[in-house]
């Protein structure tokens, strides 16, 4: 899942979570449902580059319920002392 681009994640999404921060994009994989954050807003941009990597990968889950908008999930990373939670490879 860590891999995935934001073009091959939104093709295969069952549930998409976005807000003004970015994107969360869920899906269904080995041994449940997974969320890929795409915080393009941190870039100054308005939307994810077909070709970027998540950010961060929650799950797995047993529902696609239950997710965090990228919004809260940036403030929760943040708040539980993930402050390079960007991913250092874009």
């Amino acid at each position: 899942m860590r891999e995935l681009t934001y073009r091959e994640a939104e093709a295969k999404a069952v549930k998409v979570l976005a807000d003004g921060v970015g994107e969360g994009l869920v899906l269904l994989g080995e041994g449940g449902y997974y969320a890929l954050y795409y915080f393009f807003s941190l870039y100054g941009r308005k939307a994810p580059h077909p070709e970027e990597t998540p950010d961060w990968v929650e799950g797995p889950k047993p529902s696609p319920e239950g997710f965090r908008p990228p919004y809260d999930q940036a403030r929760w990373l943040e708040a539980h002392g993930y402050t390079l939670f960007v991913n250092e490879s874009k």
